[in-house]
């Protein structure tokens, strides 16, 4: 059977899945990811009408955040758990991270990086706000990431291929 976990449960199941303490605690009072952190309650709007998609039928769904109308939950299936990303609109996942917290955690600033690229963002406030979500790899991150506007452009047009090097060199995956 399809279900939402109650949002009375929802912090200790995230807690028990292993996302970190803080980040849960920060979901959607991070300023700097105002609108790519945000907290649950679109999910807990949205999810009841939607629970027909195949990516979540028989699954128990708990929501970690949304940005939007795009959700990122908890799935388990008997005992299989397992992050996933997907929109309102399409009954597909987009991104599935399996029980991979920490590359959840490094898109989340991959994504935060990109959205300031243009007008710059320290490597102090890049690791205030990694720490802010539990994320320990900002430093190195910000390292692989802050390149010459012809190197990152270069880079970007294998964004992708990009992604997986970078989680590669941080130990991610």
């Amino acid at each position: 059977m399809t279900e939402i976990v109650a949002k009375e449960s929802r912090v200790k199941r995230l807690q028990d899945f292993g996302l970190p303490q803080v980040f849960i605690e920060n979901i959607g009072n991070i300023e700097e990811l105002e609108f790519r952190v945000e907290s649950e309650d679109s999910a807990y709007y949205y999810l009841p009408s939607i629970l027909n998609y195949d990516i979540l039928v028989g699954k128990e769904v708990t929501p970690i955040f949304c940005c939007g109308v795009s959700f990122t939950v908890l799935l388990q299936e008997n005992d299989d758990e397992r992050i996933v990303y997907f929109e309102l609109e399409c009954d597909e996942i987009y991104r599935d991270y399996g029980t991979n917290v920490e590359l959840l955690l490094m898109d989340i600033m991959i994504e935060y990086y990109d959205d300031t690229v243009e007008d710059g963002v320290s490597l102090e406030d890049f690791i205030q706000v990694g720490n802010k979500i539990g994320f320990a790899k900002s430093e190195e991150l910000y390292r692989l990431r802050n390149l010459s506007v012809e190197e990152y452009n270069e880079k970007y047009e294998d964004v992708d291929g990009w992604r997986i090097e970078i989680a590669e060199a941080l130990g991610v995956v």
